[in-house]
């Protein structure tokens, strides 16, 4: 009798349409923020379907085209080893720009001390 009962829970418990509808709703909430996510940088689109050059020194090429320093941060977030490319980003956009600040956010010693002496004069 108490395995039957403990049968029926079960049974009960999975055909709740409350737990069901948690379980859809969190699905959602993954799939639509997986397609947010991708569909919001385009240049890591065309840099990861692109075979000419690496995807980050692509990225990189794209970020200096562009200007924006900010972007030069996605290069850790999609390639974290990539860590001589992100240095390279901001070393570029500090000459680019003449703005001598970029240089601190250069992570790898010896490209933040050669951006200092370049885009510092």
């Amino acid at each position: 009798m108490r395995q039957k009962h403990k049968i029926l829970k079960v049974i009960s418990f999975l055909v709740n349409p409350a737990w069901m509808y948690s379980i859809a709703l969190m699905v959602s909430v993954i799939f639509l923020g997986s397609m947010l996510f991708a569909q919001e940088d385009s240049i890591y689109d065309k840099c990861t379907s692109q075979t000419d050059d690496p995807a980050p020194w692509c990225y990189l090429d794209e970020v200096k085209a562009i200007g924006d320093p900010t972007l030069c941060e996605n290069i850790l977030k999609y390639w974290p080893t990539a860590v001589g490319v992100h240095g390279q980003c901001y070393y570029e956009l500090a000459i680019q720009t003449k703005d001598c600040e970029l240089c601190n956010r250069i992570k790898k010693d010896d490209i933040r001390r050669m951006c200092k002496l370049d885009a510092c004069k």
